[in-house]
């Protein structure tokens, strides 16, 4: 490897090390990024007056873009549901159609968080609403409460995966290209399946468990009285098909359909939420929002450095003359995202990564759609992963429990996930079905 391809690695791999530290020491993602980026651009001998003076526009251009619309009302709908207790409906129709199951409340509690993951596209969001519903019911039927927790917190995972997703809508607005053509309806269709699957393995697994310690079932409840949850839950089961349907029909857009998710919630079914209650949900989706934008914002300053010192190219010709495939790569990408996950937030791995990754994918003709399903799935797992594991941290707040015996039994859970990577990365398929069909 020359001289000239080494450099740019090596300026690449101390950017990296530089944001690592300045996360570790207490400084925001945000700044970490943007002054880390600057120093760089300084460094290399680029920050003349003129080219200082376009990076107030490429941080407003970041955050400009039609798609990055949807985020707020997505965080919108998510404080409704908060709000006006749709997790408390989920959950009991969930428990009263599974409970009799070996395993049934922890499989009612992943059913629930994987239809909420279709409302949200929050990790934390999902396992805070359904935790505080669940684990009592299932520490009441003898499940132990680490394990509650652990299964909680790693469905929880699934909202950044099943659409609509947030981190999804965060890799579209990253790629800056647009002959890529890779739009946000086609990544929300590619992490449907492997969603799906991700639940179905966890539901083989809790009941495999709960089996093998001989807890986690109730009595059976009559039909009438599922019928009557059934009612309780319609809309919050029914407004995700009709949303989703549209957008994967074509109808309207991910922005259109967080806008109209929320209107739909507000009117149909959190009628009771007073007048009061407003200002305070709106206040939150606006801090929330804000902080979110913030983020992406800086991280234009990363992306404009790298492709300014053309730093992503030179890296990617130095990966592929090493590698003749791109099965090697895939798996170090896995492994890279694994072992960033327990350091640092998915936002912030995912701004410093995609400028990096989808060169890289393009440079193998790899599908952009599976690279994201893959780096999707991966960056939830670091939502389970210690020391910085979000929902860990949700759950034990929640219950009081010790963080590192819920992570010890989420071991299992990180496992699936981790192989169903794998299986998304090698098998396109699974990621790549859905978005073919309308294409």
């Amino acid at each position: 490897m020359g001289k000239g391809v080494c450099i740019p690695l090596m300026i690449m791999f101390v950017m990296f090390i530089a944001v690592l530290v300045a996360l570790f020491i207490g400084v925001s993602t945000a700044c970490s990024m943007a002054l880390i980026s600057i120093g760089t651009y300084v460094a290399l001998g680029e920050a003349t007056m003129s080219n200082m003076m376009t990076l107030p526009q490429g941080m407003f251009n970041q955050v400009s873009g039609i798609t990055l619309m949807s985020i707020p009302f997505f965080l919108l709908m998510g404080n409704f549901m908060n709000a006006g207790g749709i997790s408390q409906d989920l959950f009991g129709f969930a428990r009263a159609c599974l409970g009799h199951r070996w395993g049934g409340l922890a499989n009612a509690a992943i059913v629930s968080c994987m239809v909420m993951s279709a409302m949200s596209g929050s990790a934390a969001a999902v396992a805070a609403g359904i935790g505080m519903i669940a684990i009592a019911e299932m520490r009441k039927t003898g499940y132990e409460q680490p394990f509650s927790c652990a299964t909680i917190a790693a469905s929880g995972c699934l909202g950044p995966v099943i659409p609509p997703s947030i981190t999804m809508i965060l890799f579209a607005s990253m790629i800056s290209d647009p002959s890529i053509g890779v739009s946000v309806n086609d990544l929300f269709m590619g992490g449907a399946l492997p969603g799906v699957l991700i639940g179905l393995l966890f539901i083989v697994y809790a009941s495999y468990h709960c089996k093998k310690h001989n807890v986690g079932r109730v009595p059976s409840i009559p039909m009438w009285e599922r019928i009557h949850y059934f009612q309780k839950a319609i809309w919050a089961l029914l407004i995700p098909v009709i949303v989703l349907g549209g957008m994967f029909g074509g109808l309207f857009t991910a922005t259109e359909a967080a806008a109209l998710y929320a209107a739909l919630l507000g009117v149909f079914k959190y009628r009771k939420i007073k007048l009061k209650d407003l200002p305070h949900i709106f206040w939150a989706t606006a801090k929330s929002s804000a902080q979110i934008m913030f983020v992406i914002s800086t991280a234009s300053f990363f992306q404009y450095v790298l492709l300014r010192t053309r730093i992503p190219q030179q890296a990617v010709n130095a990966i592929v003359s090493v590698f003749s495939s791109v099965g090697p790569v895939m798996i170090i990408i896995i492994i890279m995202l694994l072992i960033m996950g327990c350091f640092m937030e998915g936002t912030s791995i995912l701004m410093i990564t995609v400028p990096i990754f989808v060169p890289l994918a393009q440079a193998y003709d790899y599908s952009i759609i599976q690279l994201a399903v893959v780096m999707c799935i991966t960056l939830s797992v670091g939502a389970i992963t210690p020391p910085v594991g979000l929902n860990l941290y949700v759950l034990s707040s929640i219950t009081g429990e010790k963080l590192i015996r819920i992570a010890k039994d989420a071991v299992p859970y990180v496992a699936i996930m981790s192989v169903v990577a794998i299986l998304a990365a090698f098998f396109s398929p699974l990621s790549l079905f859905l978005p073919g069909l309308g294409a």
